[in-house]
């Protein structure tokens, strides 16, 4: 049985790794990926410039959730994972021109400046809230403003989103984006109500449970690792191979990539929505236009290296967002030299800084120059920047993270429904179920094992 993959960012690593172990296990499998750029990750990518690791995109996953580390385990990689200092779990947001730490319990809640006494009240009388009674999609914005009131939205819910999703939370769908909070309501009544009865709880109010984890050399280093362990186990993987046309001939899947052209029985797609949406278009126009229907925000991504005197703050912690309210043009900074020390040199402060999102795609237009020269402004005042960077390196993404608005279950279900009649067809990557890399490597996961059901 032949597979193609295409798509050579971690979704598809993974998936062609997993594959893989199939073939070394003797299965009868062919496995071939393609990748349209000259290197493997996608919008991951790590930079190693004077001392320093600079991550394009993500700085890592959180390992609360099994499906990212069982794919470095399975890979014999899992000793060059590395975890974040403690200092991680410490998470600020920007409020009246200075860094307020996310509180992490009641007593911590009540004291904190975050929010106003009114705005605190509103979030306790979260509990009297009578559940929504129908089943429809609600945007994050609205579901915050009704259960915890319009502070909480501008102030917690608006800024944390944005350094996830780099999302607008007036446009983001509830239950495609935050599903488990939908559910809560849905099933105990409430936020609160769900949080006393609801068991194993692992998140907290200052963020997400589990420890965040990157690797040796960075993310994108991992990337390039998993697909050598893929390639060691008789996976094809072709870099610079932009598939241009996909059809079906009978139950073979032909696939067009240059001058060449594949045949294959089994499809897994784990590019961009707006690149699969042009390739499938021959295979099926219903098929296409469903994902080419699938925004992205834009991100702009400054790493910026500082001697220790030059900053005044102490970086103590993951980093800080900034809601919309504050009026600064950038949506937060981490601290990766307290998160992750072994990637800055030793001795030095090193901020990675983001700016864009779906709420500013305008400001996306500037050319680098003048996006780095905002991203250091609007730190300056805040952390006490006292001299430029002697360290610079920039990413600069106009379709970075999909966004999943109101509607999006829909368009998921309307691709099943047409994967699913095309068959042996599946969609991948961070397209339909979530853009974590738990959510990638997850779905890479249910992707081969629905391969191996058919070997």
């Amino acid at each position: 049985m032949k597979v193609g993959i295409i798509g050579g960012g971690i979704s598809g690593v993974s998936l062609a790794l997993k594959l893989g172990i199939l073939k070394e296990q003797g299965k009868d499998i062919d496995i071939t990926l393609l990748e349209s750029e000259n290197r493997l990750g996608g919008t991951i990518d790590s930079v190693h410039k004077d001392g320093y690791v600079i991550e394009s995109g993500t700085n890592g996953f959180l390992d609360s959730k099994p499906f990212t580390l069982e794919v470095f385990e399975e890979a014999g990689l899992k000793d060059k994972l590395v975890k974040s200092n403690d200092k991680a779990r410490i998470r600020y947001i920007q409020r009246y021109g200075e860094l307020q730490r996310l509180p992490e319990g009641a007593g911590a809640f009540l004291k904190s400046k975050l929010l106003t006494f009114g705005g605190k009240m509103r979030i306790a009388k979260e509990y009297f809230v009578p559940q929504k009674k129908d089943d429809s999609d609600e945007t994050l914005a609205s579901f915050a403003e009704r259960r915890l009131g319009r502070e909480a939205l501008d102030f917690l819910i608006g800024p944390m989103v944005s350094g996830v999703f780099a999302g607008d939370p007036e446009k983001m769908s509830l239950q495609s984006c935050f599903p488990v909070i939908h559910d809560l309501e849905k099933t105990y009544g409430g936020l609160i109500k769900g949080m006393i009865k609801k068991p194993k709880k692992k998140s907290g109010p200052a963020g997400p449970g589990g420890v965040l984890t990157s690797y040796e050399g960075g993310m994108g280093q991992s990337v390039k690792d998993l697909a050598q362990v893929a390639e060691s186990k008789g996976v094809k993987i072709l870099l610079s191979s932009p598939v241009e046309k996909v059809i079906k001939t009978g139950n073979k899947y032909i696939v067009n990539s240059g001058n060449e052209e594949f045949e294959f029985d089994i499809v897994a797609v784990c590019a961009p929505a707006y690149a699969s949406g042009k390739f499938l278009q021959e295979l099926d126009g219903e098929l296409s236009q469903t994902l080419s229907t699938i925004p992205y925000a834009p991100m702009f991504v400054a790493g910026l290296g500082f001697n220790d005197e030059d900053i005044i703050d102490d970086l103590n912690g993951f980093g800080y967002l900034i809601p919309k309210k504050e009026g600064m043009r950038i949506l937060g900074a981490l601290f990766t030299s307290s998160m992750f020390p072994v990637q800055a040199p030793q001795g030095k402060k090193f901020l990675r800084i983001m700016a864009g999102g779906d709420t500013n795609h305008a400001l996306m237009e500037k050319d680098t120059d003048e996006l780095l020269k905002i991203c250091i402004e609007d730190v300056k005042n805040v952390l006490g920047v006292k001299k430029e960077p002697y360290m610079v390196q920039t990413f600069k993404v106009m379709k970075a993270i999909p966004q999943y608005h109101t509607g999006h279950r829909e368009k998921v279900a309307k691709i099943e429904e047409i994967t699913s009649k095309l068959g042996n067809i599946y969609i991948g990557g961070n397209v339909l179920y979530g853009i974590g890399l738990n959510d990638c490597t997850k779905t890479s996961k249910l992707i081969a094992e629905k391969i191996a059901e058919k070997l």
